[in-house]
C-alpha cells in the first residue's frame, strides 16, 4: 500500500469517528477619537445614496452613525465604551478539489483549487492532524497509527477548525473574554464578556512537543477563512453596537482598522473585520472592518473575497409602525391612477389640499366609503367597475412584487487580495437569496451568481431561480430568469463555462446551463428524477456526483422524503443529461454531514466515502412515539462511469433512541 493510500484510510476513520461526535507588527493609523469637547461631524446615510464605499474618520463619526441609523435597531443603551480586560490589569494589577492550498498532501474538499479551507483534520505525507476535545492531536500514519501528541489548547479557548501549512497548524478559535464598560458617569468599571476568535499558531516541527508561538485575537465571533499559500484570511463579524465599542485586532500591538461604510441604510448594522496572516513569519499583514448587513455567504478566488448578504426590509405591524410611508405611496402611485370618473377626480382633489395626513385619509375614506356603498347595492354598477378592480389587484401585485425584490436582493462586495493586502473594489446585486458558498463563482474575471426568489404577497406566494453574470465591475452582464417556478434550488456546481443545478418541489430537475456566453446564458437540458441532490461534485468533466435525499409522492400530492440517495450523472451529452446509476442508503430519517457541509465529502482515487446516520429500524412505541435503531459510520464505493460498486463500510457505533411525537 503506497504512502497516498495509507493515509486515505486513515483520514478516512478518523472522519468516520468525529463525524460521530457530535516579530514587530507595523500597527495600521489608529481611529481618531476626536475632541470629547468638540465632536466631529457624523457622516449619515440621508437621501443621496451613492453606494460609494466610504471611511469613518473618528469614532464620534461612527458614534453618531449609528445613533443616527439606530431606528432599525435595538442597540445596547449602556453608556461608555468597552475596554479590555488586558488594559485594566495592566493599571491595576475563522470549483473545487482536494485542496492543494499550501500543502499537496492537504485533503481537504474545497470550492475553489488553489485556495483551501479550514478543516478539523489535516494530512501531509507522514502525519495527520486533529483539532478534537479543545486538544491538537499528532497521529503518524505509518507507525502502527498510533498518536504521537495531544496538546491542550490554551484555557478557555474553543477549537472551530485549522489549516496547515508546512511545520505550522493554524488553529482558529473562540474565547469569551472578560472585559468592562463604565456606565455613564460611573467610577467603577462594569464587567462584561466579548466573544473573540482567536489564531494560534502551533510550530509542530517537533511532532512529540508542538509549540504555541504565536497567538493573534480579533473582536468578533469567526465567521469564515481561508488560506493561499502561507497567508489566512480570516473573516469575524461583531454586531455593531451603540455607543461604539470599534473592533480591535492584538497582535504584537494592538492594531485599530480603519472601518469603511456605505450610505445606503441596512436593517441591522455589523462589523465584518477581515484579517490577513502570514503565517510563516507569524504575523498580521492587513486588516480592515466593514459596517455591513448581516453576512451569510463567503466565496473566495484566487484574486478576491466575495462577502454576500441578503437585504432583510423593516417589518412592522399595527401600531409599532412608525409611519405608513409604504401604504401612502402605494395608494397614491398605483391605486389613484386606476379609478375611474368622478371618483378618481375627488380623490385627487382630495390629495392636493394642503391637511394633515390623517384629515386627508379620513377626507378619501368617506368619499370610498360612500362609492362602495352605492356599489354594494347595483349589480350594474359593479360589473361596471369590475375591470377596474381587476387592473388595481394587478398592477398592485406588480408594485409589491418590484418593492419586495428590491428590499430582499443579495448585496455582494468585492475586496481585492494581493499578498495579504486588502483592497475593497466595488459591490453588486441580485434578485433573491444564496443557498450557499456554492451559489457564487468567479470566472474569466466574471462573477456568476444563482439565487431563489421567494416573494410573498397578498396573492399569494412565488417563487423562482435565476442565474446572473457580473462583470469585473460588479455590473449585470448577462442572465436567465424565472426557472422552475414553485421551486427552490437545492445544490449548484459552476464547472468551466456550465452550470449544474438541481431544484425541487415534488421531483428533482437537474439543470445543465451555459455560460459560455456570459453575456447571453441559456438552458441546454433537464432532467427531472424522483429526490434531490444537496450537494453537487465533479467526478471528471463528463460525470458528477449528487448526494441528496430520495422521495417519492405520497398520496397528498406532496413529497416524502426518505434515506440518504447518491447518483452519478453523465453530463457528456449537455442537451441530454442522464442519470445513470443511483444508491439509497437507509429509511427515513437518515442522513449525512454532506448535506450540509461540503468537506464531509471525500473522494480519492475512484474511492468515495459517505459518512452516514443510517435509521436501520423503527418501531411504534404506543401512541405518539417510535423507537429508532441507528448505524453511524461510513459507506465506501468504487466509483466508474458505470456507476457505484459498494466495497465496504466503517462502523463508528450503534445506538437506539426514542421520538415522541405529540398533538
Amino acid at each position: 500500500m503506497n504512502n497516498k493510500t495509507t493515509i486515505f484510510m486513515i483520514f478516512l476513520v478518523s472522519i468516520v469517528i468525529l463525524a460521530g461526535c457530535t516579530t514587530t507588527v507595523n500597527p495600521r493609523t489608529p481611529v481618531n477619537t476626536g475632541s470629547p469637547n468638540t465632536p466631529s461631524g457624523p457622516i449619515l446615510a440621508g437621501n443621496n445614496q451613492t453606494g460609494d464605499v466610504l471611511k469613518f474618520n473618528s469614532i464620534n463619526e461612527l458614534n453618531a452613525f449609528l445613533l443616527e441609523n439606530s431606528n432599525n435597531q435595538n442597540y445596547d443603551i449602556r453608556g461608555g465604551v468597552m475596554m479590555e480586560s488586558a488594559k485594566i490589569s495592566a493599571t491595576a494589577s475563522d470549483s473545487g478539489a482536494p485542496s492543494a492550498g499550501a500543502d499537496q498532501y492537504s485533503q481537504t474538499n474545497v470550492q475553489v483549487a488553489g485556495v483551501d479551507e479550514a478543516d478539523f483534520v489535516k494530512n501531509d505525507d507522514k502525519y495527520i492532524y486533529l483539532v478534537q476535545d479543545n486538544k491538537l492531536i499528532i497521529v503518524d500514519a505509518f507507525n502502527n497509527k498510533e498518536i504521537v501528541s495531544e496538546t491542550d489548547l490554551p484555557k478557555n479557548t474553543y477549537a472551530n477548525n485549522m489549516f496547515l501549512y508546512k511545520n505550522r497548524v493554524v488553529v482558529l478559535a473562540q474565547s469569551s473574554d472578560e472585559s468592562f464598560y463604565f456606565n455613564k458617569y460611573d467610577i467603577m468599571p462594569q464587567q462584561t464578556y466579548e466573544q473573540m476568535t482567536k489564531v494560534l499558531i502551533y510550530d509542530v516541527s517537533d511532532k512529540e512537543d508542538p509549540a504555541l508561538s504565536e497567538t493573534f485575537k480579533v473582536s468578533g465571533s469567526y465567521f469564515q477563512s481561508r488560506m493561499i499559500d502561507d497567508i489566512v484570511y480570516l473573516v469575524a463579524v461583531k454586531y455593531a453596537q451603540y455607543p461604539v465599542r470599534p473592533p480591535v485586532v492584538f497582535a504584537q500591538k494592538v492594531i485599530n482598522p480603519d472601518i469603511y461604510y456605505f450610505d445606503n441604510g441596512e436593517e441591522q448594522y455589523n462589523y465584518n473585520i477581515i484579517v490577513s496572516v502570514d503565517v510563516s513569519n507569524e504575523k498580521v499583514i492587513d486588516s480592515e472592518v466593514y459596517l455591513l448587513g448581516y453576512s451569510n455567504t463567503l466565496m473566495m478566488s484566487e484574486d478576491n473575497i466575495y462577502i454576500a448578504f441578503q437585504k432583510q426590509p423593516h417589518r412592522c405591524w399595527g401600531w409599532y409602525c412608525r409611519d405608513n410611508s409604504y401604504d401612502k405611496e402605494r395608494f397614491t402611485d398605483v391605486v389613484v391612477p386606476l379609478l375611474e370618473g368622478s371618483l378618481k377626480e375627488d380623490v385627487q382633489d382630495i390629495l392636493r389640499l394642503k391637511i394633515s395626513d390623517e384629515e386627508q385619509w379620513n377626507r378619501i375614506s368617506e368619499r370610498l366609503t360612500e362609492f362602495f356603498n352605492k356599489l354594494q347595492d347595483d349589480e350594474d354598477l359593479q360589473d361596471e367597475y369590475d375591470k377596474m378592480f381587476n387592473d388595481i389587484q394587478e398592477a398592485l401585485d406588480d408594485y409589491d412584487a418590484k418593492q419586495l425584490l428590491e428590499n430582499s436582493k443579495t448585496i455582494i462586495h468585492k475586496i481585492a487580495v494581493d499578498e495579504g493586502e486588502l483592497s475593497y473594489q466595488t459591490k453588486g446585486s441580485a434578485d433573491g437569496r444564496l443557498l450557499n458558498q456554492f451559489s457564487l463563482d468567479e470566472y474569466e474575471g466574471n462573477l456568476r451568481v444563482a439565487t431563489t426568489v421567494d416573494l410573498w404577497m397578498n396573492s399569494g406566494r412565488k417563487t423562482y431561480n435565476n442565474v446572473y453574470v457580473l462583470d469585473e465591475d460588479m455590473d449585470l452582464i448577462g442572465k436567465v430568469e424565472n426557472i422552475a417556478k414553485d421551486e427552490q434550488i437545492y445544490s449548484t456546481r459552476f464547472m468551466g463555462d456550465k452550470l449544474y443545478m438541481v431544484t425541487f418541489r415534488q421531483v428533482d430537475p437537474f439543470f445543465v446551463i451555459d455560460l459560455s456566453d456570459p453575456k447571453n446564458p441559456e438552458m441546454l437540458g433537464k432532467l427531472k428524477i424522483p429526490g434531490y441532490s444537496s450537494y453537487l461534485h465533479p467526478y471528471n468533466e463528463d460525470f458528477i456526483i449528487g448526494v441528496g435525499k430520495q422521495t417519492e409522492i405520497n398520496d397528498w400530492g406532496g413529497a416524502t422524503i426518505k434515506g440518504v440517495k447518491i447518483s452519478l450523472f453523465d453530463v457528456s451529452d449537455f442537451e441530454n443529461p442522464e442519470e445513470v446509476d443511483t444508491f439509497e442508503i437507509g429509511m427515513q430519517g437518515t442522513d449525512s454531514p454532506i448535506l450540509y457541509d461540503h468537506k464531509a465529502f471525500l473522494l480519492f482515487d475512484d474511492v468515495l466515502v459517505i459518512p452516514i446516520s443510517e435509521i436501520t429500524q423503527r418501531e411504534t412505541r404506543g401512541q405518539y412515539g417510535y423507537d429508532y435503531k441507528y448505524w453511524d459510520g461510513a459507506y465506501v464505493f468504487k466509483v466508474s462511469k458505470n456507476g457505484f460498486d459498494l466495497i465496504g463500510k466503517v462502523k463508528h457505533d450503534s445506538r437506539s433512541s426514542s421520538y415522541y411525537n405529540w398533538y
